[in-house]
């Protein structure tokens, strides 16, 4: 996988992200207008359920940073820049969605405790949809040490027994609910980086085996589409998480080994270079600000696209903010020397 496909692919993960959110709770759904329902739920319920974005970013996450393990074998001498880089993004979304709301009504920062857990990202009670943060970062720093251990065995045991991890974990998430590790969130969030461990080991394996550039190489038709779209239906069908991993990289090998138009590429492309800000800036939109407005647009696909369009632009402000707050701190470094 080239880091072209890799942002294609995370462009992919943001519009499934997007939709997932707009889609997958029957309260929001009901307030649509659609034109397809199977039963007495619409479409897009259906279908949102095809989606497990998670997955797909962890996915490509573990496959960059695999990469990353067999090129700096000794060190990683840039995860400490990527990470600083992303909560300064983080930072900045929280200030320019929460601040203003705190000045309006007084909501937010009249908690201390409150403040540092979401700016660290341990509780993001102030933007749930960021819980995947805090784990990520302490994924992105464990690596080393996971693909070491993985290194030792054969991918056919590591693959097993990952997925076996993964459904374990996805049992007890179905059967006692998030809410209630969330309670404890010392055993919340070690229980999430286990939780999501399978699907960044996926990654890693795809890598180790060169399994995408195999299938590309063999394999070039259109009908992997109509395979791709059997996958789709499938996991419509049975709605379980536990598929996720499995569900997310067989998606992939598909989607990068079928014929597509550049013009899509690209468009994904640039999705995926802004994916991660999407991510955290979405949800304010359609969940804590302006829900009602976003939902009067009334048609799934009007709403999508809006979402979509909303988000991407408020990525190119935030990309603005993070560099000029980067220009000045380089320059007072350098003033300091």
């Amino acid at each position: 996988m080239t880091k072209q496909e890799t942002q294609i692919m995370k462009g992919v993960a943001i519009l499934l992200m997007i939709f997932l959110h707009l889609f997958n709770q029957t309260r929001n759904v009901e307030l649509c207008e659609s034109f397809i329902y199977i039963g007495n739920m619409p479409f897009v319920y259906w279908l949102s359920a095809a989606t497990s974005p998670v997955s797909f970013f962890l996915i490509l996450s573990g496959y960059g940073m695999h990469f990353i393990h067999v090129k700096w074998k000794v060190k990683d001498t840039h995860k400490w820049n990527r990470i600083a880089k992303l909560y300064l993004h983080w930072w900045v979304i929280l200030a320019l969605f929460t601040i203003p709301s705190f000045v309006y009504n007084g909501n937010y920062y009249t908690n201390c405790s409150s403040v540092i857990n979401n700016y660290t990202a341990f509780n993001t009670s102030w933007y749930a949809e960021g819980w995947f943060l805090f784990p990520f970062v302490c994924l992105s720093l464990l690596f080393p040490l996971l693909f070491k251990l993985t290194d030792k065995f054969r991918v056919g045991w590591v693959l097993p027994v990952s997925f076996l991890v993964g459904t374990c974990t996805s049992f007890i998430v179905s059967r006692y609910g998030a809410q209630y590790l969330y309670n404890n969130l010392w055993l919340y969030n070690p229980f999430l980086i286990v939780h999501l461990a399978p699907s960044f080991i996926f990654g890693a394996m795809l890598q180790r085996t060169g399994f995408i550039h195999k299938v590309q190489k063999k394999c070039n038709s259109k009908w992997l589409w109509l395979a791709l779209g059997g996958t789709v239906i499938i996991m419509c069908l049975t709605r379980t998480a536990a598929w996720g991993p499995l569900y997310a990289t067989t998606f992939i090998v598909l989607f990068l080994s079928a014929p597509r138009w550049l013009w899509i590429d690209k468009v994904l492309a640039h999705l995926g270079n802004h994916s991660m800000n999407m991510w955290l800036i979405h949800a304010w939109f359609c969940y804590y600000i302006f829900h009602d407005l976003m939902y009067s647009l009334r048609y799934p696909l009007v709403i999508f696209v809006t979402l979509v369009v909303v988000s991407l632009l408020c990525s190119y402000f935030v990309n603005a903010v993070c560099s000029f707050i980067t220009i000045i701190y380089h320059r007072k470094c350098q003033n300091t020397k």
